[in-house]
């Protein structure tokens, strides 16, 4: 297993080296969306099925799964409740990928035809179902979920010093059916769901919702039965089992407190405790700024598996990396992606862009403004490299739906500039109103179903701004021209263009524009809808500079400042000269730079598939020779790269982790 991972990841890194896809390589991905390459080339066989049968309606999955690491080997039982959507249905298909044997289909004691497929099983029903009309029945089946995924969608893998065996799941986008037969897509999502898993002792085995109770088999294995009583997407179902201890963090909210429980590994828990315990003060600040917690009957956790980021399963975390961003990214993940989940993933932004601004909401709230400027300007400087509209075209790339630059770094930067655009109190209000609405809640979005909540609650039309930043490309590029200036006044033309693409070919924006001068500065906020469009704005005395979104409210690019005697254009990107040692590399990591000038400097490490896991904060450096440290503790070991962006200039290195 290991040697056929370490072969995809050379692959891979000879991707990253090309000069070509060098950009893609040092992707700013906060939000740790964690992929499978080998999955990631099955996506065309996984996509053939999606978006699943529209003929059926499924209300329940209950999975009852018998697991062995040594032989990697599932059996399992899945339940599943349904309803007909047709008006006589006759048959229907479930996804399944092929490294899954089915035995049997039965329904009330008996066995249905089923005829089985590349992706899918066609069940014939017992009788014809009218729309509305209900049916149970359970597929028995068995196989090596991961034989044809790899470490993807299902993985049986160890950790630790003594290599003690680990097995989970991260089914998103299309690895559901490689573990469980199912409708594979968002947009279906069950009533309720139960997991039960049998396996050796040794393991704790953990999934959605509460434990129901666990029970101690005459074979010498344990049983763990998890029940989830609320509405869940078949991709947010989940299981980790190891030899997991568990640290428990709960969360009191007025008179109700509820389990907050981590799932960790022995060797990584004591290293990890001070940020785990800031978890209930997230749960605090994501209530108030979002609404109540969205599964308070149940809990809130983390289970640690084997990658080096995070994925949102529902009140169970999957997590392989453990800063304060990553995890707050996981659990704003539970309001928007698990209580409204994007309806296909053509609308992922609504999942990753709201989760990784959810990252810039806690810097704001734990760390005052400027940690929210800073991570802002991160995401910010990531969304002008990206290609295309937010609202993903092409869905049978993983890559492509998970773009860093664009769905996480793009969608955040658009809530940033919606902020902007509302004001503080109608945005809050917005993002509370959208998590409470009564056809969404707990149930699917698209965009338009986001714009109509928006609008509602601010009285404002807001079609043009969702049209141009989230169905549209680009951003727009400013320059000022003064064309008269008086002691009280200057006459500016401000004009814009999309230097990336043509659809918009403007933009529609409030900008605000700071005026310095030395008798004082002046900012004002002009409404600025026309590509070239002229302005009198008030001044005082001589002025020095015009600068347009001084406060970087808004996704763009600066041309140039033209003044009477004074023209100040942007400076040209710092050149970097970067060496990273000792590499291989254990537990420390210096990085070494040479600036040609002075620069804005984000430095990054992230994991083969784009993913940040390591940051050194954003800050403004002097020319010249600098170095900084990262700690690397915790990574699992494997092929990184470490990126240095100074505003534009970009440089990367292999590194490899032992």
């Amino acid at each position: 297993m290991k040697n056929r991972l370490l072969s995809v990841l050379l692959a891979f890194v000879a991707l990253l080296t090309n000069p070509a896809r060098a950009q893609t390589a040092t992707d700013l991905c906060r939000a740790a969306k964690i992929r499978s390459l080998s999955q990631q080339q099955s996506n065309s066989r996984a996509r053939a099925a999606y978006p699943g049968d529209n003929a059926i309606d499924v209300t329940y999955y209950g999975l009852d799964l018998r697991l062995t690491h040594t032989p990697n080997y599932l059996r399992g039982a899945a339940t599943i409740r349904l309803k007909s959507t047709a008006a006589s249905l006759t048959s229907f298909f479930l996804d399944c990928n092929p490294q899954l044997t089915v035995d049997s289909v039965v329904s009330n004691g008996r066995r249905l035809l089923f005829a089985r497929g590349t992706d899918r099983i066609t069940i014939t029903t017992p009788q014809p179902l009218g729309v509305g009309q209900a049916l149970a029945l359970t597929v028995y089946y068995q196989g090596n979920p991961a034989s044809k995924g790899g470490f993807g969608s299902f993985a049986f893998s160890e950790h630790g010093p003594k290599s003690d065996p680990v097995i989970w799941s991260l089914s998103e986008p299309y690895g559901t059916s490689d573990w469980f037969p199912c409708k594979d897509t968002p947009a279906d999502k069950a009533d309720s769901s139960m997991v039960s898993i049998t396996a050796d002792k040794q393991f704790v085995s953990v999934s959605n919702g509460v434990l129901l109770g666990t029970a101690n088999n005459a074979d010498g294995t344990r049983t763990y039965r998890w029940r989830n009583s609320y509405p869940i997407a078949p991709y947010l179902i989940s299981l980790a089992m190891t030899n997991y201890e568990r640290y428990d963090t709960p969360f009191t909210i007025q008179t109700q407190t509820m389990p907050v429980t981590h799932y960790i590994y022995p060797e990584t828990l004591p290293g990890i405790k001070a940020n785990l315990d800031r978890t209930p003060d997230m749960l605090r600040v994501f209530s108030e700024l979002f609404g109540p917690y969205p599964f308070l009957r149940e809990k809130y956790g983390h289970a640690q598996f084997g990658w080096g980021g995070g994925m949102e399963h529902q009140t169970i975390s999957s997590m392989g990396a453990w800063s304060t961003g990553i995890i707050a990214h996981e659990l704003t993940h539970q309001w928007f992606g698990d209580k409204i989940t994007c309806r296909d993933w053509q609308n992922i932004w609504l999942n990753e862009g709201f989760a990784s601004y959810g990252e810039a909401l806690y810097a704001e709230a734990s760390s005052g403004p400027a940690a929210y400027t800073t991570t802002m300007n991160s995401f910010l400087t990531s969304a002008r490299r990206a290609q295309g509209s937010l609202y993903v075209q092409d869905i049978t790339s993983v890559n492509n739906i998970f773009d860093s630059n664009r769905t996480y770094a793009k969608g955040a930067s658009v809530l940033h500039m919606l902020r902007w655009v509302l004001g503080d109190e109608v945005f809050f209000n917005t993002l509370r109103a959208y998590a409470a609405a009564p056809n969404l809640a707990y149930g699917t979005a698209v965009t338009d179903d986001f714009r109509v909540v928006a609008e509602r609650v601010s009285g404002k039309n807001l079609g043009y701004f969702f049209q141009q930043w989230v169905f549209g490309e680009g951003y727009p590029t400013y320059k000022v021209t003064v064309t008269n200036a008086s002691t009280n006044s200057i006459a500016v033309q401000l004009e814009q263009r999309n230097t990336t693409a043509s659809n918009p070919v403007s933009f529609t924006m409030p900008v605000q524009i700071l005026i310095k001068s030395a008798e004082g500065d002046t900012t004002v906020t002009v409404l600025n809808d026309r590509a070239s469009q002229p302005f009198t704005l008030p001044a005082r005395g001589n002025v020095t500079d015009v600068i347009v979104d001084p406060n970087n409210r808004l996704l763009k690019g600066r041309e140039a400042t033209i003044l009477p005697a004074l023209v100040t254009a942007l400076p040209e990107p710092a050149s970097i000269d970067l060496r990273t040692y000792p590499n291989p590399a254990t537990e420390k990591l210096t990085v070494e730079f040479t600036l040609s000038t002075s620069a804005l400097v984000a430095i990054s490490l992230t994991n083969l598939l784009g993913q940040r896991v390591r940051t050194v904060p954003l800050e403004r450096i002097t020319a010249g020779l600098h170095r900084r440290t990262m700690d690397l503790r915790g990574l699992p070991a494997g092929r990184y790269i470490v990126g240095i962006d100074s505003e534009g200039s970009v440089q990367n290195r292999v590194l490899i982790v032992h």
